[in-house]
């Protein structure tokens, strides 16, 4: 395997798609909490609206919706701590302890906001 040089103007690619791709999490994310947010919104009206006493399994599945509120919100603060990283770029060895860094926190994260759910 032949090794390439990585020059300033390929680190800049590599970042600017990197920021592309941050970008793009960042708002599938978000599309996904706010349909996660109307379906949240809609169950809670049926459920008041029609006074439907709330079993244990509907109890769940609410509990559930917001474990998925939060492991999104999680995913969204990922994307934009990673982008800023990139922002402040110095060099790969620096960005690397960065992003590790930043998923040991993600990770931590997705521990502390699992719930009953796993």
């Amino acid at each position: 395997m032949q090794l390439v040089e990585v020059t300033l103007d390929s680190e800049e690619a590599v970042c600017d798609v990197l920021a592309q791709i941050f970008t793009h999490i960042k708002s599938v994310q978000e599309d996904i909490a706010r349909l996660n947010l109307q379906s949240m919104e809609k169950i809670n009206d049926l459920i008041f609206n029609s006074g439907v006493e709330v079993d244990e399994k509907t109890f769940v599945a609410l509990q559930h919706q917001d474990i998925l509120t939060q492991q999104l919100n999680a995913v969204g603060e990922l994307s934009e701590m990673l982008q800023k990283h990139l922002e402040n770029f110095d060099n790969f060895e620096t960005l690397e302890s960065k992003f590790l860094s930043a998923l040991e926190i993600a990770k931590a994260k997705k521990e502390a906001y699992r719930g009953n759910a796993f």
